[in-house]
């Protein structure tokens, strides 16, 4: 996704996803040693996730505790997540897509070179980006979005929407994208996104008071049969999701709002 002047992004991530990686704790040193100089700052937490298991009683779900580790830039706007399945680079000061995966790549590179880790494989390649876009003055909110984007308004003139929201999937050459619209929500990010880790990081902006939307674009790829690692594939994947991804966002917005946008 481009940078603009006055873009809207307030919010995004990159992941890459692996088979687990027995007893993580060994490895978490070496790899924040090789990328301590950009991303000093260290914290680890716990989150519960629900695992299928299936045996004689047929299907049940067991609530397990999973340890994440996040290493973040001095400034406080990067990033690195790390879990026994996976490496994110996540960010709420996104300069451009070049910039976003020189990060990603000295970090992922650092991960793959740690001593032992043993990566060799990929489930999945991701990227998502959330945008918040808010009225201003005497614009409406309806003056920046093209009228497909928003959930529709009542056909009675006598209500009026106070909260909307609609998801959308699509096929892509590359997976699946999903463009979650939230119109008034009672959150700037999406609640699957509010993980203790972002909340400590006082990324969650505050509601604006007039009418907004977020516009939440979340790409993928997934591996049916897990493929290979390699550096440079991992960042044409990212690539690729992020050309598919800018299309859509170029397409949501009104020529008012790119010419905001844009700063002119």
């Amino acid at each position: 996704m481009k940078k603009l002047k006055n873009a809207p992004l307030i919010y995004t991530i990159g992941v890459i996803k692996f088979p687990r990686i027995p007893a993580l704790d060994r490895f978490i040193d070496s790899f924040h040693d090789k990328i301590r100089s950009e991303y000093p700052l260290d914290d680890e937490c716990k989150v519960s996730i629900f695992n299928a298991d299936f045996g004689s009683k047929g299907v049940q779900f067991i609530q397990q505790e999973n340890k994440i580790w996040q290493f973040t830039s001095v400034d406080k706007d990067w990033a690195f997540v790390l879990t026994d399945q996976s490496l994110c680079l996540h960010t709420v000061n996104y300069q451009d897509f070049p910039y976003f995966t020189d990060r990603f790549k000295k970090g992922f590179n650092a991960l793959l070179q740690t001593p032992d880790i043993g990566i060799e494989w990929t489930v999945m390649i991701g990227l998502r980006y959330v945008n918040l876009i808010s009225a201003k003055g005497d614009d409406k909110l309806n003056d920046y979005l093209q009228p497909w984007v928003l959930p529709p308004e009542s056909p009675s003139g006598t209500l009026t929407m106070i909260q909307g929201a609609h998801v959308t999937r699509y096929y892509t050459k590359m997976g699946e994208l999903r463009m979650q619209v939230l119109q008034n929500p009672q959150f700037t990010l999406p609640p699957e996104l509010q993980s203790p880790l972002i909340i400590k990081n006082e990324w969650m902006k505050s509601r604006p008071e007039t009418d907004f939307a977020l516009i939440d674009i979340d790409h993928s790829i997934i591996f049916d049969v897990p493929a290979k690692i390699t550096l440079s594939s991992s960042i044409k994947h990212l690539t690729d999701l992020n050309v598919i991804s800018t299309s859509i966002f170029e397409s949501i917005g009104t020529q008012l709002s790119q010419k905001k946008w844009k700063g002119k």
